[in-house]
């Protein structure tokens, strides 16, 4: 008589690590996975850090655009001042130069331009 053989057990097939991870959560944890990662990038892309906290420019682009001398001082007394002291603002012509060391003139940069319309000022690395 013909022996009858046993079936195999079936053989499960491993997971991928992110349908591990999903079975492992299940759909609740799912949502929240997504729900913090989409707030994270919300906040990360919107938030912007403020160089100055609290600082607002005494007047505005249109003022300063007839007085680039208050211009300049006040680039030195209180944005240059706070940011980089090394830094300095003179009126050259119709805008206000701002001499910048190299190793911070990006961060500098930004700063003065977050405040300031960049038409009035001009940038240059001190050697």
């Amino acid at each position: 008589m013909p022996q009858v053989l046993p079936t195999p057990p079936e053989r499960e097939e491993p997971e991928h690590p992110g349908f591990q991870i999903v079975h492992w959560l299940r759909p609740f944890g799912s949502g929240l996975v997504l729900l913090i990662f989409i707030l994270f990038l919300v906040y990360a892309f919107s938030t912007g850090r403020e160089p100055i906290k609290g600082y607002v420019p005494p007047h505005d682009g249109a003022y300063y655009a007839q007085h680039l001398d208050e211009l300049a001082s006040e680039l030195n007394d209180t944005v240059l001042a706070l940011v980089d002291p090394e830094a300095t603002a003179e009126v050259t012509g119709d805008t206000v130069t701002v001499t910048i060391p190299a190793d911070s003139f990006v961060v500098t940069r930004a700063a003065v331009l977050r405040y300031f319309d960049s038409q009035l000022v001009q940038f240059e690395e001190s050697k």
